[in-house]
């Protein structure tokens, strides 16, 4: 069976569905490659980037400095979160959308039936079913890796960010 025919026996909701998986692919490859191209010294190159533009700022006062580094920690915040909001939105709607998926195939299948009376065939019944089935299992699909996807990248903007107090505690330190 082919993945287009599959999506269909899903119904429009598969359709939905469809399309949230390829951004996620998508957010999950960027953020991915973004990771990895920054990666070079672990949590390292964080903390050498914060230098950098730190030392760019070495004639400002005391108080400058602090809101400075506050300034160039912000960014890179913002910089490794771009776009997790979008995996985190589709891991908890997907499940929902696979639930609204089952409800209409439940019933398609039990309008078949009422339509049908004593003289209802399985046949009938099982396309209702089977809508409903699929779309629940696209959608627990779609979740649990844009979940897993999401919960990686958090976790390694976790151990940056320790880094970056790390480096400013140390900065205190000197200072």
């Amino acid at each position: 069976m082919k993945i287009i025919e599959l999506i269909n026996l899903g119904g429009p909701i598969n359709w939905v569905l469809s399309f949230l998986l390829c951004f996620c692919i998508c957010q999950c490859i960027e953020r991915s490659l973004y990771f990895f191209q920054t990666r070079r010294g672990g949590t390292r190159d964080v903390v050498l980037r914060l230098k950098k533009n730190m030392s760019k700022k070495e004639n400002l006062g005391e108080g400058q400095k602090i809101k400075a580094f506050h300034s160039e920690c912000s960014i890179l915040y913002y910089e490794m979160n771009r776009g997790l909001w979008f995996l985190n939105f589709i891991a908890s709607v997907a499940p929902s959308l696979g639930l609204l998926g089952t409800v209409t195939g439940l019933i398609a299948a039990f309008s078949k039936l009422s339509q049908g009376g004593a003289n209802v065939n399985i046949q009938d019944l099982s396309g209702g079913i089977w809508e409903a089935m699929l779309t629940t299992a696209f959608g627990m699909i779609i979740s649990i890796p844009a979940m897993l996807c999401y919960r990686t990248f958090k976790r390694i903007i976790e151990k940056r960010l320790l880094a970056m107090s790390l480096y400013d505690e140390a900065e205190n330190v000197q200072s």
